[in-house]
């Protein structure tokens, strides 16, 4: 399910999402990269895509081609210690 960043409200997978969204709950923008399935800090733009371009504000809207919403099922990728909790659980014997 797709969730906002900023409250955590549903929502709609029928939604399209362009810069100018906004959440109907908190009404933060929803085109930005803390919402993107895409956005891993620590990498190159904190960006898994690779942009050429860097966002200066991560909870801004922006024009991105590389956006997709997340589904907020990607938060081990952006919690370093989720991500090594399940290495190590991966690795036991």
């Amino acid at each position: 399910m797709r969730t906002c960043h900023f409250c955590h409200a549903p929502i709609d997978d029928d939604l399209f999402i362009g810069p100018e969204t906004l959440c109907e709950k908190c009404h933060m923008p929803l085109h930005s990269c803390v919402n993107c399935t895409y956005y891993e800090p620590g990498a190159y733009h904190d960006c898994h895509e690779g942009v050429e371009e860097e966002q200066p504000d991560k909870e801004e809207e922006n024009y991105c081609d590389s956006f997709q919403f997340g589904d907020g099922g990607s938060q081990s990728r952006k919690d370093p210690k989720a991500a090594k909790a399940k290495a190590e659980a991966l690795f036991k014997f």
